[in-house]
């Protein structure tokens, strides 16, 4: 056998070894990891509770959700608030390997803009179910310093 021909088929079994780990992964339900941005505080549903910030400081807030379903996560306003909001939800679909109605996260972010306290509340919900309760609900209480 050829050099160059060793060098080829290498290089295949070495490519169709790295499909089968990333389909073997998909189909274990691993969930590509979405890193958080440096400096930015993060919360997650599981984490809830309070959470302290310096003005100025950057709040990322991850919720699980599958939008497949017709839920997403609603944010309740508030009166004076201490956080602004920056720019709408970014919804992540996990890495699937192709399969449809898998879920995501759902990454809201915000500013501290001024000292105080706020409630930042979530509801998982269908928009169109106007006399629904909420499947789930998530609340922070924030504190701006």
């Amino acid at each position: 056998m050829r050099r160059w021909e060793l060098v080829v088929r290498c290089l295949v079994v070495t490519a169709l070894l790295a499909v089968a780990r990333g389909v073997a992964g998909a189909q274990a339900g691993v969930a590509e990891h979405v890193p958080a941005t440096p400096g930015v505080t993060v919360v997650t549903d599981q984490t809830g509770g309070e959470v302290s910030l310096k003005v100025g400081a950057l709040l990322e807030v991850r919720l699980e959700a599958n939008h497949t379903t017709g839920y997403s996560w609603i944010n309740a306003p508030v009166a004076n608030p201490v956080l602004a909001r920056q720019g709408r939800a970014v919804y992540q679909e996990h890495s699937t390997g192709g399969k449809a109605g898998v879920g995501g996260v759902e990454i809201w972010r915000f500013k501290a803009v001024k000292a105080g306290k706020q409630g930042l509340s979530f509801e998982y919900r269908r928009p169109w179910e106007k006399g629904a309760p909420a499947a789930k609900m998530v609340t922070f209480s924030v504190t701006v310093e």
